[in-house]
């Protein structure tokens, strides 16, 4: 308000004039230009906005924003009832962790020993010599013969006992069968 009362403030006489100039320019430059348009909306276009509006206000009211859900609780079965100790599950974790380390130690050849090469009886000018796997309780996992022709070493995966009891002819087919892999 006090910007208005500034514009028109009467002092001397020079001022009204000056503002009369002012008006009258502004009335010239709107006869020049033309007064703004008046759309006249139809009484169908006024219907249809307000038809819009208010199916957007029951869009709205009828989506719930905080929807509430009742908690029961419901009682506890027998098998809830046990030990905390049971419901840990790092105690499970612990539990098979160790099962499984001793099965492995059971299972896994943990020593390996090996026999010197010596002259075998069937088949002159070849040594053989036997690798054996143990586990942690001395048990015999997994046993292997080594076959030294010259510089050459074939592993083959049979027994001491099954060497011995193969003919010469088997053994030169196991030879021959090993070194080309």
């Amino acid at each position: 308000m006090d910007d208005k009362d500034k514009k028109f403030s009467v002092g001397e006489g020079d001022d009204i004039e000056k503002n009369i100039k002012k008006l009258q320019k502004e009335l010239d430059e709107m006869l020049m230009k033309g007064a703004p348009e008046i759309k006249k909306e139809d009484k169908e276009i006024k219907r249809a906005k307000l038809e819009e509006e208010k199916i957007e206000e029951k869009k709205i009211s009828t989506i719930p924003e905080n929807k509430y859900i009742p908690v029961y609780n419901k009682p506890a079965k027998y098998s809830e009832k046990g030990s905390g100790l049971l419901k840990n599950r790092k105690f499970y974790i612990v539990i098979f962790g160790i099962i499984g380390f001793a099965f492995t130690l059971v299972k896994a050849p943990v020593f390996r020993y090996t026999t010197p090469a010596r002259q075998d009886n069937d088949i002159p000018g070849i040594e053989v010599g036997f690798r054996y796997y143990n586990n942690i309780f001395g048990q015999q996992t997994k046993s292997e013969t080594i076959v030294y022709i010259g510089n050459e070493k074939i592993v083959i995966p049979i027994s001491m006992q099954m060497w011995f009891n193969l003919g010469k002819e088997k053994k030169l087919g196991a030879i021959d069968y090993y070194r080309k892999k």
